[in-house]
C-alpha cells in the first residue's frame, strides 16, 4: 500500500470519526431537548443509561441511579414486573401510568412507554423506558372531578329544594282550589238561607 493511499484511508477515517461525533452530538442535544425522561434498561430490568430529563423527573444523578433495579424506584413493584415482561412479548407498551419515588422521597405520578430492545435474530438485549411526569395534570383533573362533585351536591341540593317548593306550591294551590269550592257551598247555602228567611 502506498503512502498516498494510506493517507487517503486516514482522510475518510477522520472524516468517518467526525461524522460519527456530530451524529453523537446531534443526538445528545435533542435528547437533552425533548422533555421525555429516557432510560435503556437490561433484559434484567437494571438500569443502565439514563438522560438528563430522567435525571430531573427522579431527582437521581447517573451515577446515582445506574446499576439499580428499575422496581427500586417504583411504588408499583410487582406491576413493573409484569410490565416488563408484557414488553417482552408485545415489544411496545404505552401509556402506563405508575408511581415514581423521586430521590427526595416525593411520589410523583409518571405516564410511562416501554420498548423491548432486541438484536438481529430478535433476542431480548433490553429495553427503553421513557416516561412523562402528569402530576400537575392528575392534580388539575382531581381539583375538576372536586369542583364537579361540590357543584353537583349543590345543584342536587337546589334541585330538592325546588321539588319541596313544587310539592308546598301544588299543595297550597290544592288548597286553595279546595277552599275556593268550600267558599262556594257557603256562599250557595247562604244564599239558600235568606230566600228562607226565618
Amino acid at each position: 500500500m502506498t503512502n498516498n493511499n494510506l493517507d487517503k484511508i486516514k482522510k475518510e477515517l477522520q472524516k468517518t470519526r467526525e461524522d460519527l461525533n456530530d451524529i453523537t452530538s446531534y443526538l445528545d442535544d435533542f435528547l437533552t431537548f425533548l422533555p421525555i425522561a429516557v432510560c435503556d434498561l437490561s433484559p434484567a430490568g437494571i438500569i443502565a443509561q439514563i438522560d438528563k430529563s430522567f435525571e430531573d423527573v427522579s431527582g437521581f444523578g447517573a451515577l446515582e441511579i445506574v446499576g439499580e433495579h428499575l422496581t427500586d424506584i417504583f411504588l408499583e413493584k410487582s406491576r413493573i414486573n409484569k410490565i416488563l415482561n408484557l414488553t417482552k412479548r408485545r415489544e411496545i407498551v404505552k401509556n402506563q401510568e405508575f408511581t415514581l419515588i423521586r430521590k427526595d422521597k416525593k411520589e410523583i405520578i409518571v405516564n410511562t412507554f416501554f420498548s423491548a430492545r432486541k438484536d438481529k435474530e430478535g433476542n431480548l438485549i433490553g429495553y427503553f423506558l421513557g416516561m412523562i411526569d402528569i402530576s400537575s395534570l392528575k392534580e388539575l383533573q382531581y381539583e375538576m372531578e372536586t369542583k364537579v362533585e361540590e357543584r353537583t351536591k349543590e345543584l342536587q341540593g337546589k334541585i330538592e329544594e325546588m321539588e319541596k317548593f313544587q310539592k308546598l306550591a301544588v299543595g297550597r294551590e290544592l288548597k286553595m282550589v279546595e277552599l275556593k269550592e268550600e267558599i262556594k257551598k257557603l256562599k250557595e247555602e247562604l244564599e239558600k238561607t235568606k230566600g228562607r228567611k226565618i
